[in-house]
């Protein structure tokens, strides 16, 4: 018997395009008692890279022709409905002779056009020959089952197909590189939005060019970012880190960022029980199950310090700068280890198992990075060749450090804290055993790395965002804006109890933070960046396995750090202007003698202005691991003045 062909009827309000032929198939899934009986997936030969294959079979003896029109919603492993009749509004109907197999060609779906390589639900329904309800809808979904749908995917890219598609996205980011360099120059003059706002903005723009010239976007590749990007960042921040500020404001730092962490994720957690979310398509709002709100409060307590340091430069707001930098590290470590702990928790953790997991995560971390960060020092410091020479010894110091950073994500540590642990190390220990060409070079290279990596990530982010961006229908703008004022409360919430617990329990009043400066602090730890958006993908499934619950969180998430990147961070500076938080001068211009004649005057005895955490290591250091660690001679002369000096610059700025 020839098989009959059926005609794609007529492009509906723009919506739809689906091309209908006739052939014999296989059956897969079984349906209800309905005119359509059976929908399946088409033989893995007829997949196409953007369209799904169904073979829709009817009854056994049915003759006649009848309409039916079929969709594709992303696939959701929790489905238990179906769509509604009015779901299939804009797609064409189609005459099909139930004598024979149909072959349908899916190629759109509600204005969007598939994507490669992604897994789609199917539901087909008959309109009948009236068009009069009710309709019968395949497959059919009851019982409380999950799952229900027949599953089909696109297909898989061919290989040249990926290597071209790597090199859009390859030459996208170098442009966005360069873009974000020649924003930096402008915004020297217009102090509107920083650099990586504009990076973010412009990688949307890219993406979304790329998405309708092609069909396909860039999908975020969070082994990318973990082992190729965010090391370069870690590694200049502590490889050039002014060591003595951070250990001056270390009660700060510690507090706001493990106990101010902490305190931020409970907050979350609790303020998200009170949200409804309306799913839309006669859907009946519902809560966020506990182990959803347990992961956003995880992943929203991790803060983004990179744009907030971008206007706190080291020179001009040297107290500032240490603060919000020593948080954004710990806090770093503290919202991984908290995203790591609630993984398949359906409860809030007792406080006590929290705070020793960090005890634990801390510790482990620490070691790591102090014995790579010892041993890298004693090799410079005992490797004669490593005296001389540029490239080499560059190579042997940042090859150490980034064996660190891997070894701790192998075994489970917190690679962050252990590589930043190590830089610093390196950066106060192993860089004076180095020739002075070399420690100049390895400094420069160190900022450029941080640079360029700090460009490349935020380009980066925009433009692998509009794979969830043009997915429209899954943003709760609703749940953005109330999950931002969380963030907002329980950062207000949480600075003013440390605070107020530091001014309570120290008599000393040396290092003290202005008001000004800590509504500066409250405000950059109210920022959500890259980072937030990176744990999220990681704690759930790949997109086309994600359920309507879960892509709503990615959206939410993405949706904050946009918002986050291109306006709040053009709110930074309009709120130190209105705090009126005037940058300090150096201390070199505030002594007639310059830094010089101040090295010397500390170095003869002046003053000295450690106390607690900072004065116990400046002891210990100078004591013990100088003299082990670091070159006798001219090079130890050399580190004693450039120390010497930054605390005489301390002392002169207040």
């Amino acid at each position: 018997m020839a098989p009959s062909r059926a005609v794609a009827g007529t492009l509906v309000a723009g919506c739809w395009i689906l091309q209908v032929h006739a052939t014999g198939g296989s059956s897969s899934t079984q349906l209800a008692a309905a005119t359509v009986e059976q929908v399946s997936a088409c033989p893995p030969d007829q997949r196409q890279q953007k369209s799904v294959c169904l073979i829709l079979q009817f009854a056994e003896g049915s003759v006649g022709t009848t309409r039916v029109s079929c969709s594709v919603w992303p696939h959701d492993p929790t489905r238990t409905r179906s769509p509604a009749w009015n779901d299939f509004f804009g797609a064409p109907e189609v005459n099909c002779d139930m004598s024979h197999p149909c072959t349908y060609f899916v190629e759109t779906a509600w204005q969007t056009q598939l994507e490669v390589d992604t897994t789609y639900d199917s539901f087909c329904i008959d309109w009948g020959t009236s068009f009069i309800p009710p309709f019968s809808i395949a497959p059919k979904c009851g019982g409380g089952d999950r799952g229900c749908g027949t599953v089909v995917s696109t297909g898989i890219p061919s290989k040249s197909q990926k290597h071209r598609m790597f090199g859009v996205v390859d030459i996208l980011s170098v442009l966005l590189l360069m873009l974000y360099v020649a924003w930096s120059y402008l915004f020297d003059y217009i102090r509107v939005l920083h650099e990586t706002g504009a990076a973010v903005l412009f990688g949307l723009i890219a993406g979304y060019a790329m998405h309708k010239i092609s069909g396909q976007t860039a999908v975020f590749n969070y082994d990318l970012f973990s082992y190729g990007l965010l090391p370069m960042v870690i590694f200049g921040a502590g490889f050039n880190m002014e060591k003595s500020s951070f250990f001056r404001y270390s009660q700060y730092i510690i507090l706001l960022g493990i106990s101010g962490t902490v305190q931020i994720f409970i907050y979350i957690y609790y303020g998200s029980e009170l949200f409804l979310i309306h799913p839309g398509d006669g859907l009946e709002p519902y809560k966020m199950q506990a182990s959803h709100r347990l992961l956003m409060a995880s992943v929203l307590s991790a803060t983004d310090s990179v744009a907030p340091m971008a206007f706190l430069s080291a020179e001009s707001f040297p107290q500032l700068y240490a603060v919000v930098f020593g948080e954004g590290v710990l806090n770093d470590v503290v919202s991984v280890l908290l995203s790591s702990s609630i993984e398949n928790a359906v409860k809030l953790p007792a406080l006590s198992e929290i705070s020793l997991n960090i005890v634990k995560f801390l510790v482990s971390s620490s070691f790591m990075g102090i014995c790579f960060g010892l041993a890298i020092s004693l090799l410079f410091k005992h490797g004669k060749p490593l005296h001389h020479g540029v490239v080499k010894p560059s190579v042997i110091l940042l090859g150490g450090n980034y064996a660190c950073y891997i070894l701790s994500e192998l075994c489970d540590f917190s690679s962050i804290f252990a590589l930043f642990v190590c830089a610093v190390l390196s950066g106060h220990y192993a860089q004076y055993s180095l020739a002075p060409a070399t420690r100049s070079f390895v400094h420069e290279l160190a900022e450029l790395l941080a640079y360029t990596a700090e460009a490349v990530i935020f380009g980066y982010f925009g433009l692998t965002a509009v794979a969830y961006t043009a997915q429209g229908r899954t943003f709760q703008l609703d749940l953005i804006v109330y999950y931002i004022c969380c963030i907002v409360v329980a950062r207000v919430l949480a600075v003013s109890l440390l605070v107020l617990s530091i001014k309570l329990t120290r008599r000393r009043q040396s290092a003290w933070l202005s008001l000004q400066e800590l509504c500066v602090v409250a405000m950059a730890g109210c920022m959500r960046g890259t980072i937030a958006f990176a744990l999220i993908l990681k704690a759930l499934p790949p997109e086309e396995e994600q359920s309507h619950s879960e892509r709503v969180l990615v959206t939410t998430v993405l949706g904050i750090v946009i918002l986050n990147c291109l306006v709040f961070g053009g709110l930074f500076p309009v709120v130190m202007k209105a705090l009126k938080l005037e940058p300090r001068r150096a201390a070199h211009l505030l002594s007639e003698e310059g830094p010089d004649q101040l090295a010397e005057v500390a170095l003869a005895g002046g003053t000295d202005t450690r106390h607690g955490l900072h004065k116990w290591w400046h002891r210990v250091d100078k004591r013990w691991l100088k003299p082990v660690l670091r070159p006798s001679g001219p090079a130890e002369a050399e580190a004693a003045s450039s120390e010497a000096t930054a605390e005489m610059a301390h002392t002169s700025r207040r």
